[in-house]
């Protein structure tokens, strides 16, 4: 099945409102940005490291959202990404998509993020694919906090990597 196909269903009943930032999501991101500039690496750092906005992923329930946007946090916090609560002009978004497939033994989590300024225009893109083992039941319900957590890293990482090569 491919990508496309895949995300087409991520806009079902348990989509998440692109903007709509949890209260623990909100006191997560004030922490990480209250971070003292001196935790940050000095690569980071020179690489005009915008605030960045991590609104929750759409398609993906709160079950595995709460996961994933906490270890987004932690992530970004260890690297020093600033992170902020809402999008700004002079910031960035990243918006996540995603989708859940059950086959066999395993189920696939396959994940988009969009990296958009705040004109709206997409800077880059990020995604991938995490398979896990099948817990129970179908898509969702079999995916546990690991596999988000691991997405998360894998996430941040890339998103880092990206502001480093635009850096120059």
């Amino acid at each position: 099945m491919s990508t496309a196909l895949a995300l087409a269903g991520c806009a079902g009943s348990n989509a998440l409102q692109p903007n709509a930032l949890t209260s623990t999501q909100e006191e997560a991101i004030a922490a990480a940005s209250s971070n003292p500039a001196g935790r940050q690496t000095a690569s980071l750092a020179a690489a005009a490291n915008p605030r960045l906005a991590i609104p929750p992923a759409i398609g993906a329930p709160d079950s595995a959202n709460a996961p994933l946007n906490a270890r987004l946090v932690a992530r970004a916090q260890e690297l020093g990404i600033p992170l902020t609560p809402a999008a700004s002009a002079d910031g960035l978004t990243m918006k996540g998509y995603f989708s859940a497939i059950s086959e066999g033994p395993q189920t696939t989590v396959i994940y988009v993020w969009d990296v958009i300024d705040g004109q709206g225009n997409r800077l880059t893109r990020i995604q991938g694919q995490e398979r896990g083992a099948r817990t129970s039941g179908d898509g969702w319900t079999s995916v546990g906090p690991e596999l988000m957590q691991r997405i998360a890293d894998q996430t941040i990482d890339a998103y880092a990597s990206w502001l480093l090569a635009r850096a120059g």
